[in-house]
């Protein structure tokens, strides 16, 4: 009995296996041939020490856009949602990428006009303002942070987004004031579009 599973066994190991599709008999067979879900990878042409140059040097240019798509006048319709009231109103803001900041945060924003980063400071009614602006992409990130001298402050979380052809922003702002006699949260909501 173990002479014969053992001849099995044996019989089974030198066997060589043959793939169905090898069979003579299945040669006129139309049957799906199946890949494996991965595309024959090409090989990229061998670059030539000049070129690896070039692409060194090209990759080396720090390339900074010119931020000068976001200025500009808009105008819209926001909401604002400020110590239990809601409103909707006309606005209108105007975005620069020269200049000085001027004396009104609300409706003003003076951007850089390279690079992807500002922070600048200032007087508003007395009190010292520090903002920060961010570019990323389509979008600018403007931060304030206004200082009462002692009475509490007030932050200002503003987010810019614009359309892909820069015609238009979705403007998004949240405030948080600490003011000790008169603490508040707001929100203002809106769309504007390019009029300038």
């Amino acid at each position: 009995m173990i002479r014969i599973l053992l001849s099995i066994i044996i019989l089974l190991l030198s066997a060589t296996p043959l793939p169905a599709e090898n069979l003579p008999s299945l040669q006129n067979l139309k049957r799906p041939r199946y890949e494996t879900g991965v595309p024959p990878q090409k090989r990229p042409a061998p670059q030539l020490p000049h070129q690896n140059a070039a692409i060194k040097q090209v990759a080396r240019q720090k390339v900074t856009p010119d931020n000068s798509r976001f200025a500009g006048k808009f105008s819209g319709l926001v909401t604002i949602h400020y110590k239990n009231k809601m409103v909707r109103t006309k606005a209108t803001l105007t975005i620069s990428t020269n200049g000085t900041q001027g004396n009104s945060h609300y409706d003003y924003y003076l951007i850089p006009d390279a690079g992807d980063y500002l922070e600048h400071s200032w007087k508003l009614d007395e009190y010292d303002v520090q903002r920060t602006v961010t570019v990323s992409g389509s979008t600018l990130y403007i931060t304030d942070i206004i200082d009462y001298g002692g009475n509490g402050g007030n932050s200002q979380i503003r987010t810019l987004v614009f359309s892909g052809d820069y015609s238009a922003l979705t403007f998004l702002k949240t405030e948080f004031d600490d003011e000790l006699r008169d603490t508040a949260t707001g929100q203002i909501i809106g769309r504007f579009i390019r009029i300038d």
